[in-house]
Formats: structure tokens, C-alpha cells, sequence
């Protein structure tokens, strides 16, 4: 399944890394565009390994977001690292199947953009009623 990295799929990543939760700056030495997929989960979702399984132990957390589809649903993303290498980009469910497709960049959305989408939107409801 080894295959080089799509341009979408480098834009998620570099996406990802520009909201980090943690300073990234060892983990842009090297383009994300020169990642390679060496797999990805069994379960079919379209989380995307960039070292074999085996190699991830010690893995830490550099992005926790949201991918919100344009028919509302959400999934999960999130980008691990491991001694200054990108070495898994996870996407999981917060609906069941929303994380079978990989989000494009315009999907993307922090945690506190959510929010504040929430709020409005729930503002303006409550001013209809």
C-alpha cells in the first residue's frame, strides 16, 4: 500500500500543524509533501500511517481538530509525531462512518471555531423564537 502522500492529504497536514498544540518546529524540517503512506487502519477509516505500526510507540499528540462535512457530519483529526518525524495522521469518528472519508483543508476546523459556530447559531435560534 506504500504510496506517496496526495496534495490534499499534505494540506491537511499542514493544516494540522499550523494549529499544533505544542511547538512543531522540529516537525517542519522536513516538507510534507515528502511523506510517504506505509498503511493505514483495518477498520476503514482513512487514518494514514507514515511508519509501520511497529515504529509508533512513544508517538505524541502535535493537533487535535475537526473535520466538519458539508452535510454536517464530524470527524476527528489528529496528528501525531515522534522525535521530530510526522509519523500518523488519525481521523476518527464523532458520528459513526464520518471518519470513512478523508476531509478536505475547507473541512477543517478547531475545536473553538466549533464553538463559537454553536454559539451563533444557537443565538440566532433562540432570536427566532
Amino acid at each position: 500500500m506504500e504510496r506517496v502522500i496526495s496534495p490534499n492529504e499534505v494540506k491537511v497536514v499542514e493544516w494540522l500543524l499550523d494549529h499544533a498544540l505544542i511547538d512543531v518546529t522540529a516537525y517542519r524540517l522536513k516538507p510534507a509533501a515528502h511523506l510517504r503512506v506505509v498503511g493505514g487502519c483495518a477498520c476503514g477509516c482513512t487514518t494514514l500511517h507514515f511508519k509501520p505500526l511497529e515504529q509508533l510507540m512513544g508517538k505524541k499528540r502535535l493537533a487535535d481538530e475537526l473535520a466538519v462535512y458539508p452535510d454536517g457530519q464530524q470527524a476527528g483529526l489528529i496528528l501525531w509525531g515522534l522525535e521530530g518525524e510526522i509519523v500518523m495522521l488519525e481521523v476518527y469518528d464523532a458520528q459513526p462512518g464520518s471518519s470513512h472519508r478523508f476531509p478536505d483543508v475547507s473541512n477543517l476546523c478547531t475545536w473553538e471555531e466549533l464553538g463559537r459556530r454553536d454559539l451563533e447559531r444557537a443565538n440566532r435560534e433562540q432570536g427566532k423564537a
